[in-house]
């Protein structure tokens, strides 16, 4: 057996054996020896180096194992019996740790045959499935893991949404002997493993394709386990009955840091709370506070993005802030989430690499995470979060004896060439690699007499079989280097001859190392001995110009770091530093747009205090200015109530607008999916638009449920964009969308395939409703329980309750009815609890929504788009709020071919409440002047068409009692225009929105400052250059530098140029990353030929 120097075996007081032997095994799965048994004491000692202890490291330790366990921990001075172990020694440079556990690693699992008993319909929700039924690790990843020091893996099925079981099993190899034991299981059943899985739009649809849809199918499959779990209703056991019966964590797989919440929340439907372990993606300090607030631990992966290429004009163009702020930020991560008291373990899963973990680690550390914080993020908090903390994760005795040796500190950035040695797993050694080094290896210092006052010194250097004679004196500028001749090394003693090439004579030298320290003997020339000893230069002092050169790196370095304070929320370019603060302000001297009783107020005055508007008049009635308020004059300015869209999709798409494979989705919310990051918010401030409602996409006759959101840009948690108390209400769809009636044969796999249909479906469900709305009604009577204690709110109940009235009085029942999150939607609708949003062009479709509306006894919300409401405007003011549409847009498909521009004035006329929207992250910025043009089509008056924007939309919406109207007591949301509000040359100069102003233009110039330093320092940072000029360096730009100015409008045309450029590249099939672009030549964008 061959044996590292450094951990050579210095004695055997046990029987050797092979290191990777398994010895036969006791189990009953294990089959009978065929022939002598394999025996192994498992008795071991290994003693030396830096030992990783619970409570810190420690020296002069030696560990005692016994058949797979830590026997004891013996220290220095303890006494010792080590007869019959096997003794490993260390050097003083190794460290010895836990064994790693990698938290997560995902692993091919099969799924369940579509005939197994008690399957649940959709196949992606397998929550019984175990990861053990499959092959488990394979080879080749459990490899991978113990060559990087991982003893243990939390392995879990690769694909679904309720993917099923996970369980923690050993990393190491298989063994070649069949009566051996397999390689451990440490836990089965360790954790439920959950996903975001989403099927996408390609053919067959397949539910879900949305996020939202995930999101309800988890929240719909929770329950239904929970019922049947509690119901008392007998039932055949089934995929189910797994999430009630096996008591184990959540570990929750996200790709984005906003799944966070939505996987906090879904997860919330659990009546017993279930601890929630979330796997992240690496970017989750861009929501740090609002994820620290859920109280869900954390595995991040070290994954960090490539540096971004900016070494030209055109590519450093095409790079935005965001991207570079990511590359800088990533590596704080890990260290951020451990800071803001989050519960943090690391997985080498999702890297590109996983041979690179300890680079990435490495990185980490060098951004201030702390070594010991990473140890632990490997070791003892996994162990926890999986409840394997009794056998793995610290050197303890009773534990498993799972250990990692290393060459060095595994945890120093700083620490050259440090390897893991050997990993040992329940007590059986593996070897990793092999020291190369020798114990002589190094820079000595000979000296012949005392070491305070030698008479002779002589410096050399060991680098493995060779000598290297440093000879350094008053003869020699500098020192010269000669070679040692007949070298001869053994593990701990030296011999080799020294040449002076002065006098042309030869020294012996012999020596035993032993403590660090050379001591020896020597003869010279004329055969005369003396004694020398050598200490290594390592601990040298280091000399003034090394200390300098340290100094100088570890300001470099200093530089080098990301700063400490991340922008704000979202994070990115147009980052708030924090919410704005409310304000107490008095407006004066301002042509105030009421969009109210008040009509339009000359030279008039509004006091805003707690979010609230609390006086509006006329300037020539005085009003009193509280305490800590100020005032801002708006002389020649127009003030008008915050912008109202009543048709947004703004930052839909990431998680997707539309739930489509199923032709009713009324159990999809819109709210679990918002992202408040998205740029186009702040874009709409710069609009003067404050509400908006956000609405599923027109997929499905009966769509998602909407969200009604105020524009606050700078929310910590995305619910704090959504206008909490405002109405509910849900997307239904009518037309060829629903139809698929332009999906050629790809859409014929759905019903309804007509209008006809769609007519069906819909009564259908609100037949449905009402059965299931007297269930519930007739159980809760009958039973006398609480909606609490099945998890359904006061008021879901009350709708219930109200839409059961319909099929008349309720009866004794004593089933608990099932969960459909789907009807409970409908009932709401029937309760008139939930408006309708219906997507729809043609008369006779909005004749027929309106029919089924008279039938079920409820009221329409809106018709959105309504391009033929025109034609039947009577029935849409009797049987809506009204209708949302757009201005001017006709032609664009064959059922709007009717449209005509005088579409909302004619409704206006007719006395039908009409709003213009925008369905557009586009058309929003430009509602203002959208207003203008009832009054080019309908001559409708300029007070009345600014309501198309402002009140009109919040009546629809239900909202009219918070916002639409400057009136007192309704919320603080107002815009400030530089003058006439439907004036294309007017531009929005403040936004409002509950008393904190959201925008200026002041503020966004400020921004637009800070962006600009902020670019070219990253760029700098990127391309290597330092953030100052150096002071040695000439330059013709000594002169203060002025603020950079604000983008001229020729430049922003050249930017939205160089961006279509781009786009257009990408169509061409050529890489901008790669294509030569405008700007590299130096002479700007003329090359498009858009500026001349």
């Amino acid at each position: 057996m061959f044996l590292r120097p450094t951990l050579a075996v210095l004695m055997m007081l046990s029987v050797a054996v092979a290191t990777l032997a398994q010895p036969t095994g006791d189990s009953a799965l294990s089959s009978p020896e065929n022939g002598p048994r394999i025996t192994d004491p498992g008795r071991h000692a290994i003693t030396g180096g830096t030992v990783h202890l619970p409570n810190g490291a420690e020296t002069n330790i030696t560990i005692l194992i016994n058949d797979g366990e830590i026997q004891r921990l013996i220290r220095k001075g303890d006494n010792i019996d080590l007869t019959g172990y096997r003794l490993w020694q260390l050097n003083d440079e190794a460290h010895v740790y836990p064994g790693f556990i990698d938290p997560w690693v995902p692993v091919e699992t099969p799924e369940h045959d579509q005939a197994r008993p008690g399957r649940h319909w959709n196949s992606r929700i397998t929550p019984d499935r175990s990861v053990l039924e499959g092959a488990g690790l394979d080879d080749d990843t459990a490899k991978s893991l113990r060559e990087i020091g991982f003893v243990a893996a939390g392995i879990a099925p690769n694909d679904g949404i309720l993917r099923g079981l996970g369980a923690v099993v050993s990393t190491a190899p298989p063994t070649t002997n069949s009566a051996a034991d397999d390689p451990t299981i440490f836990s089965r059943d360790s954790f439920h493993a959950l996903d975001f899985y989403k099927s996408g739009w390609s053919r067959p649809l397949q539910y879900p394709t949305s996020q939202m849809g995930c999101i309800a199918l988890i929240r719909q499959t929770i329950d239904d386990a929970q019922w049947q779990a509690s119901s008392g209703t007998n039932h055949s056991h089934n995929s189910l009955d797994a999430l009630t019966t096996t008591d184990a964590p959540i570990f929750f797989n996200i790709d984005h840091e906003l799944e966070a919440f939505q996987a906090h929340e879904v997860i919330g439907t659990f009546q017993n709370s279930r601890n929630l372990v979330l796997i992240g993606n690496g970017t989750e300090f861009k929501r740090l506070d609002a994820i620290a607030e859920t109280g869900a631990s954390i595995i991040v992966p070290l994954r960090f993005p490539r540096k971004p290429d900016v070494s030209s004009v055109g590519k450093a163009e095409s790079v935005d802030l965001s991207t570079m702020m990511l590359w800088e930020q990533a590596p704080t991560n890990a260290r951020r989430l451990a800071q803001a008291g989050v519960t943090t373990s690391l997985t080498t899963s999702k890297s590109r690499k996983r041979a690179k973990f300890f680079d990435n680690l490495h990185t980490a550390i060098d951004a201030g995470l702390s070594a010991d914080d990473a140890l632990a993020m490997i070791t003892t908090i996994p162990a926890e979060l999986l409840g394997v903390d009794s056998v793995l994760g610290t050197i303890a005795v009773g534990q498993g004896a799972s250990l990692v040796i290393a060459s060095g500190d595994l945890f120093d950035p700083d620490a050259e060439d440090v390897e893991i040695r050997d990993v040992w797993i329940e007590g059986t050694r593996y070897e990793m690699s092999e020291d190369e080094s020798h114990p002589f290896d190094g820079a000595w210092t000979m000296f012949v007499g005392p070491e305070d006052n030698p008479s002779f010194t002589m410096p050399f250097v060991v680098d493995g079989d060779d000598i290297t004679i440093i000879e350094d004196d008053a003869d020699h500028e500098e020192a010269s280097e000669s070679d040692a001749r007949h070298i001869q090394l053994t593990d701990t003693t030296i011999s080799f001859l020294v040449d002076d090439s002065k006098n042309e004579e030869t020294h012996i030298l012999s020596g035993v190392l032993s403590d660090g320290r050379i001591s020896g003997s020597g003869i010279s020339p004329d055969s005369n001995t003396f004694t020398w000893a050598a200490t290594r230069d390592d601990e040298q002092p280091a000399d003034d110009d090394e200390e300098k050169n340290e100094e100088e790196a570890s300001k470099d370095e200093d530089n080098d770091k990301a700063p400490e304070h991340l922008p704000g929320y979202p994070f990115g370019a147009y980052a708030y530093q924090s919410i704005p603060e409310q304000e107490t302000v008095l407006f004066t001297n301002a042509t105030i747009w009421t969009s109210g009783p008040a009509g339009i107020i000359d030279n008039g005055s509004i006091l805003i205090e707690n979010g609230k508007i609390s006086v509006v008049t006329s300037s020539d009635i005085a009003v009193r200015l509280p305490n800590g308020a100020r005032t801002i004059d708006l002389q020649g300015k127009h003030i008008t109530p915050g912008i109202v869209d009543a048709h947004s999709h703004t930052g839909t798409w990431t998680f997707g607008t539309n739930e489509g494979a199923q032709a009713v989705t009324a159990e999809v919310r819109m709210e679990d999916t918002t992202d408040p990051d998205h740029i186009n918010w702040y874009r709409q401030l710069a609009a003067g638009v404050t509400t908006v409602n956000t609405l599923h996409g027109s997929a499905n006759p009966i769509g998602g449920q909407n969200v009604i959101q105020k524009v606050r840009w700078g929310a910590i948690h995305p619910r704090d964009m959504h206008l909490k108390g405002a109405k509910a209400g849900i997307k239904f769809a009518l037309g060829e969308n629903v139809t698929h009636a332009n999906w050629g044969n790809d859409g014929r796999d759905r019903y309804p395939q007509t209008r006809m249909g769609v007519d069906t479906i819909m009564r259908d469900r609100f037949t449905a409703a009402q059965q299931y709305a007297h269930k519930w009604t007739s159980w809760f009577n009958t039973s006398g329980k609480k909606p609490d204690s099945v998890g359904m709110s006061d008021s879901l109940a009350k709708s219930l309750e109200a839409a059961a009235k319909s099929k008349g009085p309720t009866r004794n029942n004593d089933d608990q009815p099932r969960r459909d999150h789907e009807l409970d939607a409908l009932a709401e609708i029937l309760a008139g609890d939930r408006l309708v949003h219906c997507h729809s062009y043609r008369q006779d479709e909005i004749l027929m929504l309106a029919e089924i509306a008279r039938e079920y006894n409820f009221t329409i919300g809106t018709y959105q788009h309504g391009l033929e409401a025109y034609k039947v405007a009577e029935v849409v003011r009797e049987r809506s709020r009204g209708a949302s549409i757009f201005s001017d847009w006709w032609a664009f498909k064959v059922e709007v071919q009717d449209a005509i521009p005088q579409g909302g004035p004619i409704m206006y006329e007719a006395g039908v409440t009409v709003s213009y929207n925008s369905d557009s992250d586009n058309m929003v910025r430009r509602l203002n002047t959208e207003a203008a043009k009832a009054i080019k089509y309908g001559n409708v008056p300029e007070d009345d068409a600014f309501k198309f924007v402002t009140i009109n939309p919040a009546y629809q919406l239900n909202i009219e009692d918070r916002v639409g109207s400057i009136e007192v007591g309704k919320d603080a949301d107002l815009a400030i225009w530089s003058g006439h509000p439907m004036s294309t040359f007017s531009q929005c100069e403040q936004t409002w929105i509950d008393g904190r102003q959201y925008f200026s233009t002041e503020m966004d110039d400020a921004l637009r400052t800070r962006i600009t330093a902020e670019r070219a320092r990253l760029i700098a940072k990127i391309n290597g250059k330092p953030d100052a000029k150096d002071e040695d360096e000439d330059s013709d730009d000594d002169e203060d530098s002025e603020t950079p100015e604000r983008l001229s409008l020729a430049q922003r045309i050249q930017l939205d140029q160089l961006r279509k450029h781009n786009l257009n590249l990408w169509l061409e099939g050529k890489s901008p990353a790669t294509y030569m672009q405008p700007g590299d030549c130096g002479c700007g964008m003329s090359h498009l030929g858009v500026i001349r």
